[in-house]
Formats: structure tokens, C-alpha cells, sequence
């Protein structure tokens, strides 16, 4: 588990998937205007542990603080609303 008051974001992802490049670049513009969140890019084929713990079908994949929250589909508007939900507690 992440500290108090931190969050971090694994995003999981793979090289031939045409929707990861779109939602990496929302996170890069997005994070940056939080604190205390740490975001850990991960290629799927490099990472089979985190495939078989958080079950991961499809990319890309984020999970916040060992929680998987969104898989394939990521929105300016929901990334902001759930990261401010795990920073508030």
C-alpha cells in the first residue's frame, strides 16, 4: 500500500495498443496538477505479476493505490474526479 496521503498510479500499457497514447498523455498533462501522486508506466509484456494480480485483459490499465479503476476507456473529467476521491480519503 502507498503511504497516508499518497497515491500512486500504475499504468499499464503495451506498445501496439492504439488507445495507450491518448490516456498516457492525459495523465502527463493531468498528474502534474496533484500532489502527492507518483505515476509508474509499465509495458504489460514486461510486468506478467501485475497482469496476473490485478487481472489485467485489456490496456490500458490504471490502478490507483493496488486498485484497478480503469481499463481501456480513461476521461480528462473522471481521471480528476478519482484521483481528488483517493487523495481526500
Amino acid at each position: 500500500m502507498s503511504e497516508e496521503g499518497k497515491v500512486t498510479i500504475e499504468f499499464i500499457f503495451s506498445d501496439t495498443c492504439p488507445d495507450c497514447p491518448p490516456a498516457k498523455e492525459l495523465l502527463e498533462r493531468v498528474v502534474p496538477e496533484f500532489q502527492d501522486v507518483e505515476v509508474k508506466y509499465l509495458e504489460a509484456r514486461d510486468s506478467p505479476e501485475l497482469i496476473e494480480k490485478y487481472d489485467i485483459t485489456h490496456v490500458p490499465t490504471v490502478v490507483i493505490n493496488e486498485k484497478v479503476v480503469f481499463v481501456e476507456s480513461l476521461t480528462e473529467k473522471k481521471l480528476r474526479e478519482t484521483l481528488q476521491e483517493f487523495l481526500d480519503g
